[in-house]
């Protein structure tokens, strides 16, 4: 029983810490098939009509949010933790920003990879996030 014991726990931390660990820390400066973006340069696309969507919990995203943004709270699987991609549109060259807290936002990471896999084209990562667009003070609504 000891040994089918040990074999569990190591078949545990086998198949779920590489989870937890690519889910901490800071996130890769950038992502494949997405362009990096800085707060100001997120508020020009925004300006010109991109759409925004927020990767944080619905609670933190009612306390307020960028312009126009729309949450994806709601469209992320809880086990895979993929985002179900109906969430970005239909219109696949649309220009979309997505954006979590900050630069260790997982969450938004995994946004961005979903719809970059799904086929969108013009993907903005605002890696420094709510936390970098608060910061150069710029506009939010609620």
């Amino acid at each position: 029983m000891p040994f089918l014991r040990a074999l569990a726990l190591m078949i545990s931390v086998l198949t779920f810490a590489p989870l937890a660990a690519a889910q901490t820390g800071e996130t890769p400066p950038t992502l494949d098939g997405a362009k990096t973006v800085s707060a100001a340069e997120a508020k020009t696309l925004i300006d010109a009509g991109a759409q925004v969507y927020d990767a944080r919990r619905k609670a933190v995203f009612s306390e307020g949010h960028l312009p126009k943004a729309k949450s994806l709270s709601g469209f992320q699987n809880e086990q895979t933790k993929q985002f179900d991609t109906s969430a970005f549109g239909a219109n696949k060259q649309a220009i979309i920003i997505i954006h979590g807290h900050g630069s260790d936002g997982w969450s938004a990471v995994q946004a961005v990879k979903d719809a970059v896999a799904a086929g969108f084209g013009k993907v903005h990562w605002l890696r420094g996030g709510f936390a970098e667009w608060t910061a150069a003070k710029l506009p939010l609504e609620q």
